[in-house]
């Protein structure tokens, strides 16, 4: 879910012992996990309730007076495969912790925290909309009462919030991974604009960033001397949009090396 509108800040944490398994034989268990969580079946639901809270929150109206959900709000699910690989390609280490930026009902948080259950200090989503924020808490919930045994996970945390405003700073000042698909949001040039700014001013050097299908902008960021290098340029497929690019980038102080 993308950027709509400021509200205050609600916070959940989950907090769980993880138990040892190794990503290759969890997998296929990550996958069975996230669909019992997240229906497919229920896919279209998911992306009408979405549509349906952007749209209660709109201040953009069409000439006739609806309320217009505008692009920054649509809603999407990313591949959970290419997310491993992604996540993989970061290097995430041992009392990291992760954070996706517009993470609608947190699947990706779940996903996340069931794919690195030893790596993870926390895994926490930020999403603005409120009714999207409940039902990523209610998911969570959910899964304790999936059967028995449940495979490990890392602790969640939630927190309803604007991703680009001042509520989302302590959250990137603390996570070491960063993953965005929110590629609605500003752009210039083929590249994000104010979410270059946000990472720039909040990550600290070190961090990860994953953006999908739009590069962060290093002009941006060496306004706050910083600069994003980048790791690795991923090519892979998601289910809504076909062939996508995953950018994977490093924080480092000061300006690039020409």
């Amino acid at each position: 879910m993308g950027h709509l509108c400021s509200m205050r800040v609600t916070q959940l944490l989950f907090l769980l012992p993880a138990k040892s398994s190794a990503l290759s034989t969890v997998s296929s268990t990550v996958s069975a996990t996230l669909n019992a969580l997240y229906p497919a079946a229920a896919y279209n639901a998911r992306r009408q309730e979405a549509r349906s809270a952007a749209l209660a929150t709109s201040t953009i109206k069409s000439t006739e007076g609806v309320p217009l959900a505008g692009d920054a709000s649509t809603y999407g699910e990313f591949d959970l495969s290419f997310f491993a690989e992604l996540l993989q390609s970061a290097s995430p280490k041992p009392g990291d912790t992760f954070l996706d930026l517009g993470s609608g009902v947190g699947r990706l948080v779940v996903g996340a925290a069931l794919l690195h259950p030893d790596t993870w200090s926390n895994c926490h989503g930020i999403e603005l909309s409120a009714p999207l924020h409940e039902r990523a808490i209610e998911a969570r919930y959910a899964f304790e009462e999936l059967p028995s045994p449940r495979p490990p996970i890392a602790p969640c945390e939630y927190t309803c919030g604007d991703v680009l405003g001042v509520e989302a700073a302590t959250a990137l000042g603390a996570s070491a991974v960063c993953f965005s698909y929110a590629v609605t949001w500003a752009r210039e040039k083929g590249a994000h604009t104010a979410l270059s700014r946000a990472l720039a001013s909040s990550l600290r050097p070190g961090s990860r960033v994953i953006s999908i299908d739009l590069k962060l902008s290093n002009e941006i960021a060496e306004e706050e001397n910083r600069h994003f290098a980048l790791l690795h340029q991923l090519e892979g497929e998601n289910a809504e949009t076909g062939a996508c690019t995953g950018w994977v980038y490093e924080v480092r102080s000061g300006l690039r090396e020409e």
